[in-house]
Order: C-alpha cells, then structure tokens, then sequence
C-alpha cells in the first residue's frame, strides 16, 4: 500500500513539475517575443543627426516642410531648407512658428527625411504659410503683372496672350539640386523638344520667374539663363524668357501663383510652383511641387493649345483681347 502510494505520489510529482516547465517555458516565449512594428512607426536605416529649429512654413500636399534649423554637427551648417516628412500625422500637427527638435535621417541612397518630431513650442500666432496663399485652379485669370526681363525691359504678362505659357519660380543661386536646378534643366529639356516641334515652338513660350531681385539682376539673369544653352540646344531668350519683378509686385505674383517664399534667410526658403497658362491667359493647369517630368508640361501645352483651337470662333473672340497680343 505504502509504494502504491509512493508511486502515486511521485507520478504526481512529475505531472506537476512538467506543468510548471511548459508554463515558465510559455512565459518566457511571451516576454521574448515582441509586437511587430507597424510601417508608420518602423524607424528607417540610415544615419541619424539631431536637429533643432523653427517651421517656416508646411507643404502637406507635398509631404514636408521647410524648417529654419540651427547648425548640425556632423551633416550641415545652420540654414533653412525642405525636409521630407513621412510621418502624415506628424505634418498634421506642425504649424509655421512652430519650434521643434527632430532625427534627420540620411539614407544610403543620400536622400534624408525627419523622423521623431517633436514640438518643443507651439507658434504663438501663425505667420504667412503656404496654406494663406492663392493656390491657382483651371480658369483662374492670371492678372497683368508687370516683370523685368533678361535685358531689363518690362513683360507684362498679358503680352503672352495667344500663346501656351509654361512658368515656374527660381532664385539663380538655390543650392537643392532637386529645386531650382531641377525645375529649369527640365525647362531647358522642353524648350530642345519644342524645337523639334514647329508648330508648337511657335505658340509656346517658357517664363522664369526669381523671388530674389535684389541679387537677380537683369545681368545674373541672363548669364544664369545662357547656362543651360547647351541643355536646351540654343540660346534659349527667343522662347524662354527669366524675369523678376519689383518687390511690391513680386509679393502679388507670388501670392496669385501660391509660391511661399522667405527672403531674410541667406538661402531662400521656398515652395516651388509650376503653371501651365492657356492662350486665353488663364490657368490650365498647376503643378505644386516638383515630381511633373518635362513630358507632363508638354503633354498639358498641347492639350491647351487643342483645346483653345476647338473653340468656336464666336467663344475664341470672348476669350481672347480685342488687341492683338504684343511680343509676339
């Protein structure tokens, strides 16, 4: 009797101390194991700089916003520029004024983006930002602003009327290759295919336009736009035309065509702003950020041009000027 229960007694034992390894074991796999990490919050591989600065203004469109930052050891010297914001709440949340500390990240592939943003001080009163100015739509008539040209003559924006005109905003000395550089290389990459395209060379013209007239004179200008002769395969001022204005006239061109500009920054913190402008002198088509290829534009200039063309003669006279078009 005494070993039968012996046995009992051990068997029970064994089953007990089994259960207790199965649920350390069980215990254990849980603590170890840990929660996948949704896309949005899976931080990126890169190198990662520490940043401290003030939002100057927010493109949600675009996905990111241009932030005056103070020096950062290690990737760049103290100045405002655009950064990439994947997270979309994260933009949400930042307003012009805002001061903020964030992870600049730098991909292998050289591209870099902020991550773990942070508000550090909310913006007392929301200043001038891209989202207060006029965002152009299709129809919308461009007004006759009055700008100076290459060779320091005045074009008036009504003297385009008649003709497909593709605009966009530069200052020559812009240092983001995937800005400036980019918009009038692919400019000059229009007007070489509009060359080999008669008909459409002669009803198209290219405007430029800078936000920094102080040092964009008539004189940078021109030798800016000489520079991407080779690019374009001809001296391009017979179609394609650089141009400022004066300050008071710069800040309503720049307001129509929903360009934020800041000009007390060394380097100009900006947007960018692309318009296609139908013959009849109203917007076709606006572009707010940079991603439109050179085969866009064309595509929308002829799409303009065809669309101006099959107008009936008595609608093609209520849209056009009485007077015929000058600098044609």
């Amino acid at each position: 009797m005494f070993l039968m229960n012996n046995r009992h007694s051990r068997r029970r034992s064994s089953a007990v101390f089994f259960f207790i390894l199965m649920l350390s074991a069980s215990f254990i796999a849980a603590c170890s194991s840990k929660p996948a990490a949704s896309p949005a919050t899976t931080a990126s591989s890169g190198k990662r700089y520490a940043m401290k600065g003030k939002v100057l203004s927010v493109a949600k469109e675009e996905g990111s916003a241009t932030v005056d930052a103070d020096n950062i050891p290690g990737f760049m010297d103290a100045m405002a520029m655009p950064y990439p914001i994947p997270d979309q709440k994260a933009l949400a949340n930042l307003t012009p004024g805002d001061e903020i500390t964030a992870d600049v990240v730098v991909t292998e592939d050289g591209k870099y983006h902020l991550e773990n943003i942070v508000v550090t001080k909310k913006a007392d009163s929301p200043k001038s930002s891209s989202q207060d100015l006029h965002e152009p739509q299709p129809g919308d008539h461009v007004p006759d602003f009055a700008l100076v040209d290459q060779d320091g003559k005045t074009v008036r924006m009504d003297s385009f009327r008649g003709k497909v005109t593709l605009v966009t905003f530069i200052y020559t000395r812009c240092p983001f290759q995937d800005y400036c550089p980019l918009v009038s290389s692919n400019f000059a990459r229009i007007y070489a295919a509009a060359r080999s395209n008669a008909s459409l060379y002669s009803k198209m013209r290219l405007l430029s336009i800078s936000f920094d007239p102080v040092h964009d004179t008539p004189k940078v200008l021109r030798q800016y736009g000489a520079s991407f002769t080779k690019a374009a395969g001809a001296v391009p001022f017979d179609r394609w035309e650089f141009t400022t204005a004066r300050l008071q006239e710069l800040k309503k061109i720049t307001n129509f065509f929903g360009v934020f500009y800041d000009p007390g920054q060394k380097e100009i913190a900006h947007s960018l702003s692309t318009s296609v402008i139908g013959p009849d002198g109203a917007i076709y088509k606006w572009y707010s950020g940079n991603e439109w290829k050179p085969s866009d534009l064309l595509d929308d200039a002829m799409q303009a041009l065809a669309q101006a063309n099959s107008a009936t003669p008595q609608h093609a006279r209520s849209r056009y000027r009485k007077t015929p078009p000058a600098g044609a």
